[in-house]
């Protein structure tokens, strides 16, 4: 992925990947994003006019800079679809104009040359005392945004305002394969927004380094000599609680200890790369790692709660329990299940999980659980007391068999970037359940799931997401709120409850 520095006077767009980066004081970018054409642009503008004397590329300034964007990006229908960030227009000054309120001079032209296009902004990060550097990610629309504070006011002003202040991820790497470590570095060091802080080639090595270099993120290895990759996990994580990435070779092997490291409490894990992967591989490991650095270490221990106990036929004939996640699902979803009652309604699950490794979580599950957990295959019936999950690398949706519904695995492309898709599976619940069926989105990056519980809840589905102190990673079931698709939000160790709640109202209804 590219990435690409922007200055005052440009005016970038890219229908590529890249990372389009800039630092701000009172001037203001504006980032534009189609999410159809997953393409984006960012501008920097000084000025929102040029008048006084100024002088230099019209660019430099908003009414000009604005609309050249906008003019970038528009598509056959125009600026129908078009999403717009604005960020910068600090009080500060660290560029050359001193010009008195320019930084919400320039905030103010922005919104009102916006409002013109019929373009809504999205998201806004703009005023304050202090600069701002940014990171705009043109195929996903995500924007990064860090506080620029002088050294010297961050010293004198202590170090809860210094940790404000702009700085790389910081990542350690352990793996036992010179070459990996030296490909992980140099992914790392491409982006901007990342830096290496250290290398290890085992355990032993590691320990010291998760001291001396204070990272950010943890990637490890799990086959190392000495001690693997998920028994140091088990050592480290109480002492030094940081976000964990797993490196794994994907094997069926592989897939117990990978399921053990995320119960453990690794954030998440990646496949190590083959030469053809790189491409794929790159922009993955970057995204897995932006996002492991906020999530929410904790230990994944199920409390010690009794299984929810109801009377036999609670739930109408026609309900079904339909779920989703991402990262930091495979821990939720089974904190999920195992507080559900032997007696539950049909229930299919998405969880974005790779093919080799959704067998080996549903096996896991089935051990466990007082009901019966399988992966779902191609013509599978729904019917009480099975939990069908989606099988990794096939989009899965219910359909209609004779009085009953069956399970439908198609080829179908991502949905989302995600095949198995929580919208994908959702908008089918919603078509053929509608207001018999009840609905969670649990812990996740991104917000995959989120128009597909929007569409249930149109139909009359009760619809849940899991809250923001208990989720990993507040990506989905954040999405799902804002767009109105959760009705409510709950603690992870609440939502079994919740789920049979609404089951015994609509059976009393």
């Amino acid at each position: 992925m590219a990435n690409i520095p922007i200055h005052i006077g440009d005016v970038v767009v890219s229908r590529e990947p890249a990372v389009l980066s800039t630092v701000l004081g009172s001037c203001v970018s504006v980032a534009l994003y189609d999410p159809i054409a997953k393409a984006g642009g960012l501008i920097h503008y000084a000025l929102p006019n040029p008048g006084g004397g100024e002088e230099g590329e019209p660019n430099r300034y908003g009414s000009f800079a604005i609309p050249a964007l906008i003019e970038a990006l528009r598509g056959k229908g125009g600026t129908a679809g078009l999403k717009a960030k604005i960020v910068g227009g600090a009080s500060c000054l660290l560029h050359d104009h001193e010009r008195a309120q320019v930084g919400a001079l320039n905030v103010a032209l922005a919104r009102e040359l916006l409002a013109q296009a019929g373009i809504p902004v999205i998201g806004e990060d703009v005023g304050g005392p202090y600069g701002r550097k940014v990171f705009f990610h043109t195929d996903t629309g995500r924007f990064q945004v860090a506080s620029v504070i002088p050294k010297d006011e961050a010293i004198s002003s202590g170090p809860q305002l210094a940790a404000k202040s702009a700085k790389a991820i910081r990542v350690l790497i352990v793996d036992d394969s010179k070459t990996i470590r030296d490909l992980l570095s140099r992914i790392i060091r491409e982006d901007p927004g990342l830096e290496v802080a250290g290398t290890a080639a085992n355990a032993e090595e590691a320990l010291p380094l998760l001291k001396s270099t204070k990272p950010d993120v943890v990637t490890l290895d799990i086959h190392m000599p000495g001690l693997d990759g998920v028994a140091f996990l088990e050592n480290f994580l109480p002492k030094f609680p940081l976000p964990t990435v797993m490196i794994t070779s994907l094997s069926r092997a592989e897939g117990g200890k990978v399921l053990h490291a995320l119960e453990i409490g690794a954030v998440d894990y990646v496949q190590k790369p083959n030469l053809s992967d790189l491409p794929n591989f790159a922009p993955l490991l970057r995204e897995k790692l932006r996002v492991a650095s906020e999530a929410r270490v904790r230990a994944h221990k199920i409390r010690n709660t009794p299984r929810i106990s109801v009377s036999g036929g609670v739930f109408d004939s026609g309900a079904v329990i339909a779920l989703g996640a991402s990262t930091g699902g495979t821990e939720a979803l089974k904190e999920v299940l195992l507080r559900l009652p032997a007696a539950i309604p049909p229930t299919v699950i998405v969880q974005h999980i790779p093919p080799v490794f959704s067998r080996a979580f549903a096996d896991r599950l089935a051990q466990l659980c007082p009901f019966a957990v399988k992966e779902a295959e191609h013509g599978d019936k729904l019917r009480p007391g099975l939990v069908l999950i989606a099988p990794g690398g096939r989009q899965m949706k219910l359909a209609l068999c004779g009085d009953g519904l069956e399970i439908r695995l198609t080829d179908d492309p991502p949905v989302n970037r995600h095949r198995p898709s929580v919208d994908y599976l959702f908008e089918s619940v919603a078509e053929h359940v509608g207001a018999k069926a009840v609905a969670a989105i649990l812990t996740g990056m991104g917000s995959d799931g989120a128009a597909g519980l929007l569409a249930l809840r149109k139909k009359g589905a009760r619809t849940i997401a899991q809250d923001e102190a208990t989720s990993v990673v507040y990506g989905m079931p954040k999405a799902a709120r804002q767009n109105g698709g959760a009705e409510m939000e709950r603690p992870l160790d609440e939502i079994a409850g919740t789920l049979m709640r609404y089951l015994q109202a609509r059976k009393t209804a």
